[in-house]
C-alpha cells in the first residue's frame, strides 16, 4: 500500500479541499479536515496505482503530492551508534560495527524528529481504611445528603515519553538513524554536552554545517509525535487480572513523514 501525502499548504484552503472532494468523491467536510494538519499531512492510503493515479490527478489541479510506499519503510537505514564528522564525508558506525560512509555532497536532507509513546494504565483500587472513615464522616456531616462511595474505584494514569532521532539522508537512497538513547555522544570531543537532549542538539548543528547545501528541517520535533491517520501505530495492549496497560508509539508514524519529506527533496518540491 502507498499513502498519499500532502507536501506543502495550498494557497487557497477551500478550493484545495472542493478539488480533493472532487477527485476522490469525500464529502467537503472530510476534505477539509484531511487538508488541516500542518504539512506534511497525509490524504489518503491506497493500493500502488490507485495511489499514483490520484497523485496525478491532485497535481493537474494545482496540489503539490506524492505518493510514499510505506513497505520495509527503513529497514535499510542504519542506525548509527557513533559518528566520525570528516572534512570531505561522514561515516556512521552501528553498534554491530556495520559503517557508512556518506560524502558531505551527496546529503540531500539532515531532519531531527521526536516520537513518543504514551501509556495508559487503569486498575482497580481498594479504598483505605482512612478513606472509608472520611467518606462517613463527610456524610454525617452533610445529615446523609453525601452518601460514602466506599467499593473500589477505576484509577487511570496516562505518561507520554518522547525520544529524538536525526535523520541523514543521501542521494543515492543510504541514510543513517541517529537516536537520542543509542548514541554514543562521547564521538562529539570536546563538543560534547552534558545532556542528551543538548548533544541532539549540537549535532543537527555540526551536521547543518557541515552539509550546508542540503535540506535542514526540525518541523518533524513536533509533527513526529502525533497519531496519523492510515498508519497503525506500534500499539501493545496488556491485561492482567484488574490492571490494564495499553502503549502507543508514534515512532512508524515519524518515519514515514520523514519519508515524505526525503522524497519531496529529491523530486524539487521542496528547498
Amino acid at each position: 500500500m502507498k499513502v498519499v501525502a500532502l507536501v506543502e499548504a495550498p494557497p487557497d484552503m477551500q478550493a484545495a479541499a472542493v478539488a480533493l472532494a472532487s477527485v476522490t468523491g469525500m464529502a467537503l467536510a472530510e476534505a477539509r479536515m484531511r487538508l488541516a494538519p500542518e504539512p506534511p499531512a497525509l490524504l489518503a492510503r491506497l493500493a500502488p496505482e490507485a495511489a499514483e493515479a490520484l497523485v496525478e490527478k491532485l497535481r493537474n489541479l494545482g496540489l503539490s503530492v506524492l505518493a510514499v510506499d510505506e513497505r520495509g519503510l527503513g529497514a535499510d537505514w542504519l542506525m548509527a551508534r557513533r559518528v566520525k564528522l570528516g572534512e570531505a564525508s561522514a561515516v556512521f558506525t552501528s553498534r554491530a560495527g556495520e559503517s557508512l560512509e556518506l560524502p558531505w555532497s551527496e546529503v540531500v536532507a539532515v531532519l531531527r524528529a521526536a516520537s513518543s509513546v504514551r501509556t495508559r494504565s487503569e486498575h482497580r483500587e481498594e479504598p483505605s481504611k482512612l478513606d472509608t472513615a472520611k467518606a462517613y464522616g463527610l456524610a454525617i456531616a452533610s445529615h446523609g445528603l453525601l452518601l460514602p462511595r466506599t467499593g473500589p474505584k477505576m484509577v487511570k494514569q496516562e505518561s507520554e515519553e518522547t525520544s529524538q532521532v536525526i535523520y541523514v539522508f543521501s542521494r543515492d537512497g543510504r541514510s543513517a538513524l541517529l537516536g537520542e538513547h543509542g548514541m554514543d555522544f562521547s564521538c562529539l570531543g570536546p563538543s560534547m554536552q552534558p545532556s542528551r537532549i543538548a548533544n541532539m542538539t549540537m549535532l543537527m548543528g555540526m551536521l547543518c554545517v557541515r552539509a550546508p547545501d542540503a535540506f535542514h528541517d526540525e518541523r518533524l520535533l513536533r509533527l513526529g509525535r502525533r497519531p496519523l491517520p492510515f498508519v497503525v501505530g506500534d500499539s501493545t495492549q496488556l491485561s492482567a487480572g484488574d490492571v490494564s496497560v495499553r502503549r502507543v508509539s508514534t515512532v512508524q508514524g515519524m518515519d514515514v513523514l520523514a519519508e515524505v519529506l526525503r522524497q519531496a527533496v529529491l523530486n524539487g518540491m521542496l528547498r
